[in-house]
């Protein structure tokens, strides 16, 4: 063999130690990692569900939680859980963060006080940025006090 290699071996060696890095006579892997299927975890979390009492709660297309952040969780088409006399209800599925200005104008039904108080804060903030970008493009014309004069000049 070329003496480059068989000394670059040497200190690979010397660095390594006396383990191999793969090949026969290597030290087998002693534990699998084993990864758990969502699915057996959906399995087990139901039937823990159903000890509440809970039976399916049909006709539900969305469900949205209003946060203290002025934000939502929006679920779409979850599968919904209740136990009316426990007071207890389950939503099952992937869910969503999303602004109110994200879901406008089909959420508007669903605002209580406190989002209602927010989004007219939105509003507002958004009302004077317009004002401000209307101001700025073109000034508005003053109306003469006669408009039959102002037509006759026209024409």
């Amino acid at each position: 063999m070329n003496q480059e290699v068989l000394e670059a071996r040497k200190k690979l060696q010397e660095k390594i130690g006396d383990s191999r890095t793969g090949g026969k006579g290597t030290q087998r892997r002693k534990v699998k990692k084993v990864t758990k299927t969502q699915i057996t975890d959906d399995k087990k979390l139901k039937t823990v569900i159903k000890k509440f009492g809970v039976q399916p709660f049909q006709g539900i297309d969305e469900v949205n939680m209003f946060k203290d952040d002025k934000t939502i969780l929006h679920f779409d088409r979850p599968e919904v859980l209740a136990s009316i006399q426990n007071n207890t209800f389950v939503v099952i599925g992937k869910s969503e963060t999303k602004n109110v200005k994200d879901l406008l104008p089909d959420i508007l039904q669903h605002l209580g006080p406190k989002q209602l108080g927010d989004l007219k804060d939105l509003l507002a903030s958004m009302g004077g940025e317009k004002k401000e970008k209307a101001g700025d493009d073109e000034e508005i014309p003053t109306l003469e006090s006669n408009f039959e004069e102002a037509t006759k000049k026209v024409d």
